[in-house]
C-alpha cells in the first residue's frame, strides 16, 4: 500500500453549484443531489428536489457520472458517496467532488474509506467553523489516501458493499 494525495488520482476536485437554487425547483424534473441525500457512505432519497430544464442545462459542465465521488462541505461533513448508474448525468448542491479520474481508482474503495475512524479524525482536522462545519475543496486535494493495486481495491469495495446489501436486508 502507498500514501498518496487525492490530487494525484483525481484530475478534478472542485465544488458543485454554490449559491440560490430555490428559483430554479419545480414539483418534478431533474434530480438535484444535496447534502441532506448523502450519509454514512450511501446516497439516500429521503427527500428529494427537482430543478428546472434550464438551470439542469446550465451546470452540465459539473454534472456527476457513474463512479464519480461526492462529499459533504458543510455540516455533517466528510460524509461521502459514489454516484450509481442511475444518478448519471446528475446535478449537485454545495458539495465536493472527486471526478475524472487519472488512473484506473474504484471509487468504493474510497468511499469505504472515507468512513473509517482514521480518515473521519483526518477530515475533523481541516474542519473549519463553529456553528456550520466546513471543510474546503482545496484542502480535500491534499487529503492523503493508502491506496492499494486496483484488484485488491475492487475485492476491498467490492466485500463492503456486500456487506452493506446485507446489513440493508435486515
Amino acid at each position: 500500500w502507498e500514501q498518496r494525495k487525492l490530487s494525484d488520482i483525481y484530475a478534478s476536485i472542485g465544488n458543485a453549484f454554490v449559491g440560490t437554487a430555490t428559483p430554479y425547483y419545480v414539483e418534478s424534473g431533474h434530480f438535484y443531489l444535496e447534502s441532506n441525500n448523502i450519509k454514512d457512505g450511501q446516497i439516500n432519497h429521503n427527500s428529494e428536489i427537482f430543478i428546472n430544464d434550464e438551470f439542469y442545462e446550465k451546470q452540465k459542465d459539473k454534472w456527476l457520472h457513474t463512479g464519480d465521488m461526492v462529499m459533504v462541505q458543510s455540516g455533517h461533513v466528510g460524509h461521502a458517496a459514489v454516484i450509481p448508474e442511475e444518478l448519471d448525468n446528475s446535478a449537485a448542491h454545495a458539495l465536493i467532488m472527486f471526478r475524472h479520474p487519472k488512473e484506473k481508482i474504484e471509487p468504493y474503495f474510497l468511499n469505504y474509506q472515507y468512513q473509517t475512524n482514521k480518515s473521519k479524525k483526518k477530515i475533523e482536522e481541516i474542519t473549519t467553523g463553529n456553528t456550520i462545519k466546513h471543510i474546503l475543496a482545496s484542502d480535500m486535494q491534499e487529503f492523503v489516501v493508502d491506496i492499494t493495486n486496483y484488484d485488491e481495491q475492487k475485492k476491498i469495495g467490492s466485500y463492503f458493499q456486500k456487506l452493506d446489501h446485507l446489513i440493508t436486508l435486515h
